[in-house]
């Protein structure tokens, strides 16, 4: 069973700035059509057994946006559940978003689920999480890939971990 909880601040979204390696590539990221939804990252934590984190604008008095979270972990243990947060934030596409997750091994997927489906619209930031089933006993890297599905296209953030 999948448990999501979600929360959404409806500022608009700050212009990132970014330096290109040569001119060429330079070049190409200025012709290429910007995305509608940018999937920022994926992480695994500890469930929260009081329910405080995930929470988004959780210090109180700070100068700037926020999200409280359990310390992402980059070795899972078999046999764990861990709470999966995806963040994005909409640039320009209006309609409806799905998100969810993959845990791999190479081709083998050892997990999978839906995070949540909403209706998302532009300058919005998304912070979704969802608790897992236990991990699989399948030692090694794996890939943990969260995925905002919007219009057709897809927005991906990858990270890698250490099953154990």
């Amino acid at each position: 069973m999948t448990r999501w909880f979600g929360i959404c601040a409806g500022f608009a979204a700050c212009a990132g700035m970014g330096l290109g390696i040569g001119r060429v590539a330079a070049a190409a990221d200025a012709a290429a059509e910007p995305p509608g939804v940018i999937a920022n990252f994926i992480t695994a934590g500890t469930p929260d057994p009081r329910g405080k984190v995930p929470v988004l604008d959780g210090i109180r008095g700070a100068g700037v946006d926020n999200i409280a979270m359990a310390s992402p972990l980059g070795i899972l243990q078999h046999g764990q559940v861990y709470l999966l947060l995806l963040t994005s934030q909409n640039n320009t596409f209006r309609g409806n978003c799905a998100d969810s997750y993959t845990l791999k091994q190479g081709a083998s997927v050892l997990a999978s689920g839906k995070i949540h489906s909403y209706a998302c619209q532009p300058g919005t930031y998304w912070q979704w999480a969802a608790q897992t089933r236990a991990i699989p006993n399948k030692p090694g890297l794996a890939t943990l890939t969260g995925t905002v599905t919007y219009g057709g296209k897809t927005a991906t953030t990858t990270t890698t971990v250490l099953i154990k």
